[in-house]
Order: C-alpha cells, then structure tokens, then sequence
C-alpha cells in the first residue's frame, strides 16, 4: 500500500481543506490501512487521512452506523491497479474505547469480491475484543465522478435492513441550504478522489512512473 499512500494522500490533504468537519466524543474510531470513512449516523463527512493506518474518528457512546469502503491495490499483469469495493453499512455499539476497524488483506479481484460477498470486516475494542455488528451494501452502479450517500443512507434506512438505522436515530437536517451547500463541497472531495484513481488506471506505465515521482517530490 505505500504506493497508493504516496499517490492518493497529498490530493486527499488538498480536497480535504474545503470540507467540514464532524467532531463527537467518548469513542475513536481508527481505521485500518486503506478502509474509507464515508458517513456517520446517516451523515457524509469528509476525512483527509484516507489509506492510513493511523486514521481516527470520534464517535458517540451507544448505537452508531458507518459508511465505510475498502481501496486495494490488485495486481494485474506486471503493475497494480486501484479497485474499490461497495459501500458497507455498519451498526453496532460502544461505549468509552477505542474502536479498531480493519478488512481482510485483499491482493486479487477474487479477494475482493468474497469480501464483499462475506462482509467479514474486523471492528475490535481496546481489549481486543470483538465487537459484533450488523453489516448490509449499498451498491453502486459502475464508474461515478459522485454520489449522494446522505440520500443513499436515508433510502437504505427506510428499508429492513438489520443494518438500517432505527427511525428514532435518524436525523432530520435542520437547514436545507446548509445541508445542499455541505453536499456540494464532499461531492467535489468524491469528485476528486474518483478521478484521480480513475487517471492513474487508465496511464501506461511510464506515465504512472513519472505521476509518483512527481508526487514524491512534492
């Protein structure tokens, strides 16, 4: 993963000094390397420290969802690619620990899809206990410059998912303009990522190359 952190975290460091950020208390939430922090409780919030091993969030005591998703890098032929996997809805509770969020080490699009398929990701507390979970996938639909996982989120917790938020959790944007002028900002920080991992796969080699150097550099 050290060449998709040198590639992805000094745009990510860009786009991320436009957007909000979400602070809560009583919990962290540390991601592992290259798990994606999309939303929490319903609510999209921007992270620049994506594909870090050392990411952390805050989270409220008691019942939380997240929206998190998973970067590989897949080896194809002699160079590696940059694949994402679905979105996963997670519920679960805590109180006062640190939360520890990890996947499955995924080398091949065969690991990918049987994560995605098992849904077995690794959500411990600060004892190395196992913290159980309800887990469920929003899907998408093929390559996207975008998405909107607030009204993605808000679908998904209308339904029946073990997954689904309960209606009493769900929360009710007090200023719509704010709410469309914060959208606005994370679809731009989505655009960005999208893009750049889309550019990096469609380069040759030499351009692939001459892009990390660049970034070294930098």
């Amino acid at each position: 993963m050290k060449v998709l952190k040198s590639i992805l975290l000094p745009t990510l460091t860009v786009v991320s000094l436009i957007a909000t950020n979400h602070s809560y208390a009583n919990n962290s939430l540390l991601l592992g390397e290259g798990v994606n922090l999309i939303a929490v409780n319903g609510e999209e919030i921007n992270s620049d420290s994506l594909f870090s091993s050392s990411t952390k969030h805050n989270l409220p005591n008691g019942l939380n969802q997240i929206l998190v998703d998973y970067t590989a890098e897949i080896k194809k032929g002699d160079d590696f690619e940059l694949e994402k996997t679905k979105a996963f809805v997670l519920l679960f509770e805590s109180s006062d620990t640190k939360i520890n969020l990890s996947a499955p080490l995924i080398e091949r699009i065969k690991d990918l899809k049987e994560f995605e398929k098992n849904k077995n990701w690794t959500l411990k507390n600060s004892a190395n206990q196992n913290i159980s979970y309800k887990v469920n996938t929003i899907d998408n639909s093929g390559f996207q410059l975008s998405r909107d996982f607030e009204e993605e989120l808000a679908r998904f917790n209308r339904g029946n998912s073990v997954a689904a938020l309960p209606k009493s959790k769900i929360k009710t944007p007090n200023n719509i303009n704010n709410k469309e002028s914060k959208n606005d900002v994370i679809k731009k920080e989505n655009m960005a990522m999208e893009m750049l991992i889309y550019w990096y796969n469609q380069a040759d080699l030499n351009t692939r190359k001459s892009f990390k150097e660049l970034i070294k550099n930098k």
